[in-house]
């Protein structure tokens, strides 16, 4: 089923800008669980939480968004606001990750999936390519995790139910449309017959998602994470209390900076001629599970880079240097499978990209930070480099490929 055609000069509305910015708060805070002072970096269950409401606050933010996307000029602004103030409360539990605010959390993740999933229903559509954004199907282990009082155990199940709710949607895409959207129609239309006998009952259409907006919206995202990084860069250089180039430190400190914020550059720039930009490319069922990965992969940089400048005399901690370096990796490797890389001797240039991170976090505990973040400074360099020369001078134009399939 090929997406509808929208608009030409359909962007992002002010509303949608305005519900964007409620994820700079979750970042932010999100950021705080993994990023460590130069003596210790995060422990398991800190990187656990991080990835974990990470996910659920993801998850949220693309119901709420393909939702705008599907209806358009159409939108509740009630549902949204709700949505907006639901990510805001989620975020503000973060600091106590699973400890005594965790069923906050669970409960507000619960409220605005619901919220999300009722829009779609309001609207008479379902999005048959993201079943998450109108059916979550893992809902069910974050009820259960109300009476489990053990960190890990409640995390575990909140993951259970993650997993469900992105395997549901990623094999949601795959089948029979037709027929699924048919059961969904005899289910509903017998739930209406045991509540309201004698009413008519509304017929679900299948929702068709614009694809040029849709990368808008993944592409922000993106921004914001990348805007966050910098945030988090220009607070630790500010937090520094010696920029003196005594024995040499100072120097060393200003090299650090400088290659964090090169390195961020090169993120931005892998980002928007290979990665989310302008129109998605891929199906939903593709496309927004390579979205998660990628800001995350961007987060988890951000914090790493912001212990390299507090680091910058000694050495980064395991924990921080396998996140940072780990986070550059799955970065490349999600903008080389949306760059649709052909094969050639170029291939091992890439698998080289996103191999040499991996063993820098190997190496970490016997270099300097700064030479870890030029390395991987040097990586994405190269890699934007390849890509370039790879896929051609087409990705420096407006990209106008096929649209995207549900």
């Amino acid at each position: 089923m090929t997406s509808a055609p929208g608009p030409a000069d359909r962007h992002s509305t002010w509303l949608e800008l305005f519900f964007d910015l409620v994820v700079v708060v979750a970042v932010s805070k999100l950021d705080d669980l993994i990023y460590s002072d130069a003596h210790h970096g995060p422990d398991g269950l800190h990187i656990a939480t991080f990835f974990t409401l990470y996910l659920a606050i993801w998850l949220v933010w693309t119901s709420f968004t393909l939702y705008s996307n599907v209806v358009a000029d159409r939108v509740r602004y009630p549902s949204m606001f709700v949505g907006m103030a639901g990510i805001a409360m989620m975020a503000a539990t973060i600091p106590n990750g699973v400890s005594d605010r965790a069923d906050i959390f669970a409960a507000m993740y619960l409220v605005t999936s619901g919220v999300g999933s009722s829009n779609f229903t309001r609207s008479g559509q379902v999005l048959l390519s993201w079943g998450a954004a109108s059916r979550n199907a893992g809902l069910a282990p974050w009820i259960v995790s109300f009476w489990v009082e053990d960190p890990w155990w409640k995390l575990s199940l909140w993951i259970l139910g993650l997993v469900i709710s992105l395997w549901f949607s990623v094999l949601s895409g795959r089948g029979n449309s037709a027929g699924t959207l048919d059961r969904l129609n005899e289910r509903l239309s017998r739930r209406g017959e045991r509540s309201r006998r004698g009413t008519s009952t509304p017929v679900l259409v299948a929702a068709h998602v614009d694809a040029g907006h849709l990368g808008e919206r993944l592409g922000l995202f993106v921004i914001i994470v990348l805007g966050e990084a910098m945030l988090q860069l220009v607070e630790t250089l500010a937090d520094v209390d010696d920029w003196s180039p005594g024995e040499g430190q100072g120097w060393l400190l200003l090299v650090t900076v400088v290659s964090a914020f090169g390195l961020l550059i090169a993120l931005w720039w892998l980002n928007v001629k290979n990665g989310f930009a302008e129109e998605a490319r891929f199906p939903p069922q593709f496309v927004l599970p390579a979205h998660f990965a990628a800001i995350a992969a961007v987060t988890t940089v951000a914090s790493g880079i912001g212990t390299a400048v507090t680091a910058t005399y000694g050495h980064l901690p395991v924990s921080s240097a396998w996140l940072l370096c780990g986070g550059v990796s799955g970065y490349l490797t999600v903008i080389t499978l949306l760059s649709r890389q052909t094969f050639s001797w170029r291939v091992l240039v890439t698998v080289l990209a996103v191999v040499l991170p991996l063993a820098m976090g190997t190496l970490s505990s016997r270099v300097a930070p700064a030479v870890v973040v030029i390395v991987l400074l040097t990586v994405c360099a190269g890699q934007a480099w390849n890509l370039r020369v790879t896929v051609g001078p087409a990705s420096d134009a407006p990209r106008t490929g096929p649209a995207a399939a549900e």
